[in-house]
């Protein structure tokens, strides 16, 4: 049979470059595993993070809560409370989304929503991955001209 050990070769040839290509889908598949088994970890702890965070918002009415709110630069006022539970109750707005898009939020101490509120809306940031703050602004120049919170305004003037 002509050229039998050269086709054998060629054989054992592809049959290699099969296997070594089986090893690094299997190690691809597996680093993927691996990734997703990490988002989901860090998923679950911006979650627990954001609600952790906001639970320490929260103030007392009457003079505690005003002397809460002298000695801790964080504590909430009533309205600011009233309108991050407004944000927290859209489907627009996602703590712990904003936590893992903003790190630098964790070191503030305030809860995603207050941070939104006092901070990131004028720094252009998005309360979540569907809300553009750029883009509500840009279409909306007198709620940045009034300075007001863009998802606010429209949660309150187009639903």
């Amino acid at each position: 049979m002509a050229g039998g050990p050269e086709l054998r070769a060629e054989l054992e040839g592809c049959r290699r470059e099969l296997a070594a290509a089986r090893e690094a889908h299997e190690s691809c598949a597996e680093r993927a595993a691996a990734a997703d088994r990490a988002e989901a970890q860090a998923l679950e702890i911006s979650r627990t993070l954001d609600a952790q965070l906001t639970r320490s918002e929260r103030v007392a009415s009457g003079p505690k809560g005003w002397l809460k709110r002298r000695v801790l630069p964080n504590a909430a006022t009533p309205q600011e409370l009233a309108d991050a539970q407004e944000l927290r109750a859209s489907s627009l707005f996602d703590g712990a989304w904003y936590l893992r898009a903003y790190p630098d939020v964790v070191s503030t101490g305030l809860s995603p929503a207050l941070h939104y509120l006092r901070h990131g809306a004028a720094e252009g940031k998005d309360p979540g991955p569907e809300f553009s703050t750029k883009r509500y602004l840009a279409k909306h120049p007198l709620v940045a001209q009034r300075r007001a919170n863009p998802l606010l305004n429209h949660l309150r003037t187009h639903q």
